[in-house]
């Protein structure tokens, strides 16, 4: 017999790493942190702007966050995802 732990499903986790407009990065991060699931959004220095991290309950669900959501924002140029394994 399970116990309640073991089924219980872990939440989905992904990290976006995001390029935006120069100049517009705390407009997007205050968007990103306006987002449901959205973690945490932080400035970044290197080849990306911002990096969020995304909790859902279902992988269907981070892809609903990413595409509907994030890739929507304004001055929002381009994203990279990785999908947490477990």
């Amino acid at each position: 017999m399970r116990n309640s732990q073991e089924m219980v499903q872990p939440l989905q986790t992904a990290f976006v790493m995001v390029n935006c407009q120069a100049g517009h990065e705390s407009d997007v991060i205050e968007q990103l942190r306006s987002i449901k699931g959205i973690k945490e959004a932080i400035r970044t220095s290197g080849p990306y702007d911002i990096l969020c991290n995304i909790e859902a309950s279902t992988v269907e669900s981070l892809r609903e966050i990413i595409e509907q959501k994030i890739r929507k924002i304004p001055d929002l140029i381009s994203t990279t995802t990785l999908i947490k394994s477990y």
